[in-house]
């Protein structure tokens, strides 16, 4: 975490705006390991840009080691795990309402799962036509 620190808030424009994309990272990434005992997450997004433009938010997509754990997670656990993953077309029931979309940490990231096998589909979409890395955080 440093590492991204030093390269993506301090030494970047709009550094304010990143310290907030920042906290909410490590905030993030500290819930995760309380649910998910083990794995590795990948960091892209607007945040990992180094441009004049400021950073709207960043993506977070999670490889969990064991995936056996996650399948049988119930009661609050699993209630947590769904609140660390961006969810799109949540229907509420009391008050009644629909979401089109639901993220964690206020809106300031989205988080995904990366289901076995997929690695590389994720890769290839977040290294930008493999002129562009991402960040790798491992817990």
């Amino acid at each position: 975490m440093a590492d991204i620190y030093e390269r993506l808030v301090f030494d970047a424009p709009h550094q304010n705006e990143r310290e907030i994309l920042f906290s909410a990272l490590n905030s993030y990434l500290g819930a995760v390991a309380r649910i998910i005992p083990a794995g590795r997450a990948w960091v892209g997004g607007a945040f990992i840009t180094r441009t004049e433009h400021v950073p709207g938010g960043l993506d977070v997509v999670l490889m969990p080691d064991d995936w056996g754990s996650l399948k049988r997670m119930t009661g609050p656990a699993r209630d947590s795990l769904y609140g660390l993953v961006s969810l799109r077309g949540v229907i509420i029931g009391q008050p009644a309402m629909y979401l089109d979309q639901v993220q964690p940490v206020g809106g300031l990231l989205d988080g995904f799962l990366c289901f076995p096998g997929d690695e590389e589909i994720w890769a290839q979409t977040w290294s930008v036509h493999g002129t562009r890395g991402f960040p790798e955080v491992i817990w």
